[in-house]
């Protein structure tokens, strides 16, 4: 009996060490199943890459402008990379450098084959060197001081583009501080290697009067034509000819900044460059006001039309449809004229030196109504508060009214202002005037047949308008007196807005159609120089009748005699002039005019920022608007997503709390080394930890489990 019931138990015993086997044995295979799984999954990765951008705001992710141009690529575009070795950069350069080599990375993968990256080290190579210093990359020396020597380590973080074989772009010096920043850069150098050809626009400008020490040839609109971005990718031709010719077919597009005295002639060769088929871009004054170095702004002479002139300009503009009234605007809504930073850039409208808590001076923004940018805000919602009486009762009927006629500052849905509408706010605006739709009573559109428009800013309702003062001055003569001027000045405007009614003025048009010109039924306006021959054909004829001894020259025809021979020719600075087109009377395409009730805001000196030591104004966001009107002008939509974004950099940085005051840098460099060092090995070490011991834990309550199991079974 003994011998049968040890048996059973040694068959147990034996069972129990085959299950044990039988577990290390399935763990071993699926441990190299794992093995083989992973395997894959890395040679999988290598070749089909997958990125998920789990930031709010895709940071991390390229835009559809950068995917579009990479798109469109019909060549091979090479990048080539100057970089020295990355282990030897300094800290705080070492980031930018994994930043920009994962955006090259990410640049290969979506130009599917099209874009190549080749990296070079001029550090490793002399020839390399040159050529990089030929090409135009710039080296990036830092010095390393000690109390006892002095050392410059040289590095190199350039690119240069080239594409097709032909043309280039070099970015001296790649350093982005995150993934934004590098396509911000690296894309509009993409799209401007990729355009084959400029694009062209005409101008005409008619400068301001410079005053005290400014330049004396007058304030022009040249400096956002020169920006570096539009330089490259379109070509300004000036069209104001003082002989007055018609434009050539091969300019599309016609700017007109700020016209003054305009001649009959002018006017003849804008009408008939929209009534076939041009763009007219116009920057509108209503009036001309000096900034002085107190901040005086006095009315300077500015007539639209010449003296003596037959045709008026407004009533030209209003003949296509548009209603140009020179009158001011002031917009008395404080959200209109408040900075888009108060604490950064109080010049950006107009400032006051003011005293803070420490009893320091310091420009402090203050609200001058004639400074404003329109909002993007749907002021037909706010409808029952306008329409709200001293004793905040709503008047209904007002109300309703205020429904129909207000809206937003900005119902445009263009790409020109998608950027802006995310800042909720246009342009700033200074002494802008009145630009709308031509109207009937009652506020309903009067374009002419063929003809569509809409407006694409308008101001606040809080609106006045008024005739150009002659002064506009808010703080007077006396420096001491600033702030009680000032005060009564607003008082004045806060007066004037109590007694006048609601309105909500329009700032800025698109009008488009078959326009029929302006001048049809009329003589054509003479050219300067058809003038002036004739002035001397009848001086000649005059002083041949009044001397009857002038001996006559049987050679020549006599003038009465019938025609003459192609012998007479206007004559201007001894060139025989382009015989001129006739008038067309009208459009056989349609034609296009954008006018802006603004010409200061794109303005040289507003937009370098020559008034910001003395408050201002200044036009911080001219040239955004500015480039993106080009854009949106071509339709060149490629970059509308890469402008509209704003850069948020959430990148985490080490700062060594430690650090000495004046200490070598390179014990800092080392100090924040070793922290970046930890904290890096931290996170790549703690997540497999803590998988292993999730795994481990797992099998041990398994193999647990199972014993029980067997344990059960006997």
């Amino acid at each position: 009996m003994t011998h049968s019931a040890s048996r059973p138990a040694a068959i147990r015993a034996a069972a129990a060490v085959h299950a044990e086997r039988g577990t290390a044995l399935a763990v071993v295979v699926h441990v190299v199943l794992l093995l083989l799984v992973l395997g894959q999954i890395v040679y999988l990765a290598s070749r089909h890459r997958v990125r998920v951008d789990l930031t709010s705001d895709r940071l991390w992710s390229p835009t559809e402008s950068t995917r579009q141009l990479l798109d469109k690529l019909d060549k091979r575009l090479v990048v080539e990379a100057y970089f020295s070795p990355k282990d030897k950069l300094p800290v705080v350069y070492r980031e930018t450098r994994s930043i920009a080599e994962a955006f090259l990375d990410e640049l290969v993968q979506l130009g599917k084959g099209k874009v190549v990256v080749q990296r070079f080290d001029p550090n490793a190579d002399t020839a390399i060197e040159a050529r990089a210093k030929r090409c135009g990359v710039q080296s990036l020396d830092l010095q390393n001081r000690t109390s006892t020597s002095v050392s410059v380590d040289r590095h190199w973080q350039g690119l240069r583009l080239l594409y097709g074989g032909g043309k280039q772009r070099v970015i001296a010096q790649f350093a982005p501080g995150n993934s934004f920043l590098a396509e911000a850069v690296l894309t509009p150098a993409i799209k401007e290697v990729t355009t084959e050809q400029r694009r062209k626009y005409g101008y005409m400008e008619w400068p301001a009067t410079a005053v005290g020490a400014q330049q004396p040839g007058g304030i022009g609109w040249n400096m956002l034509r020169t920006f570096e971005g539009i330089a490259k990718r379109y070509e300004f031709q000036n069209f104001k000819d003082e002989d007055g010719a018609l434009l050539p077919a091969d300019c599309d597009t016609l700017f007109l900044f700020r016209p003054k005295e305009l001649t009959d002639r002018q006017k003849y060769v804008i009408d008939q460059f929209v009534v076939r088929g041009g763009t007219l871009v116009l920057f509108a004054d209503a009036a001309e006001y000096a900034i002085g170095p107190q901040r005086s702004f006095s009315k300077l002479p500015l007539q639209i039309d010449v003296a003596g002139s037959k045709q008026v300009f407004v009533d030209q503009l209003l003949h296509y449809g548009i209603d140009w009234k020179p009158k001011l605007i002031a917009d008395m809504a404080p959200r209109a004229h408040t900075p888009s930073n108060s604490l950064q850039a109080p010049m950006e409208y107009f400032a006051l030196p003011q005293q803070n808590m420490f009893g320091q001076q310091q420009l402090a923004a203050v609200g001058y109504p004639y400074f404003f940018h329109p909002l993007a805000f749907d002021w037909s919602s706010a409808a029952d508060d306008l329409a709200k009486n001293a004793k905040g009762e709503i008047d209904r009927a007002a109300a309703d009214s205020y429904r129909q006629r207000f809206g937003s500052g900005m119902p445009s849905d263009e790409f020109l202002f998608k950027a802006f509408k995310q800042l909720g706010r246009g342009p700033g605006l200074y002494w802008p005037t009145w630009v709308g739709l031509r109207e009937k009573a009652g506020g309903v559109p009067d374009l002419p047949p063929g003809v569509e428009g809409r407006v694409l800013l308008r101001s606040s309702p809080f609106a006045l308008a008024e005739d150009p003062p002659a002064s506009v001055n808010p703080v007077g003569y006396d420096p001491q007196q600033r702030t009680a001027e000032f005060k009564k000045f607003n008082e004045k405007l806060v007066e004037r807005y109590r007694a006048e009614p609601r309105q909500q003025v329009p700032l800025m048009v698109d009008v488009r159609g078959r326009f029929t010109s302006f001048f049809a039924g009329q003589e054509r306006p003479k050219r300067p120089s058809e003038i002036k021959e004739e002035e001397q054909k009848a001086a000649a004829a005059a002083a041949k009748v009044d001397d009857p001894n002038t001996p006559v020259d049987e050679s020549k025809p006599d003038p009465d005699a019938g025609p003459q021979p192609d012998a007479v020719k206007p004559v201007t600075d001894g060139a025989a002039l382009a015989a001129e087109a006739p008038m067309l009377t009208a459009g056989e395409k349609a034609g296009r005019i954008v006018a802006i009730g603004d010409a200061d805001f794109v303005r040289d000196d507003l937009v370098n920022r020559t008034y910001a030591q003395q408050g201002g104004p200044c036009s911080l966001m001219a040239g955004p608007f500015f480039a993106q009107l080009l854009d949106w002008l071509a339709e060149d939509r490629d970059l509308v997503e890469l402008q509209s974004r704003s850069a948020v950099d959430r990148t985490l940085k080490f700062v060594d709390g430690g650090a000495v005051p004046n200490a070598d840098p390179r014990l800092a460099e080392q100090a924040l080394r070793s922290k970046t060092f930890w904290l890096r090995a931290i996170n790549l070490v703690l997540p497999g930890l803590l998988l292993a011991g999730l795994g481990l834990a797992v099998f041990l309550v398994r193999r647990a489990q199972k014993r029980a199991f067997l344990a059960s079974l006997g």
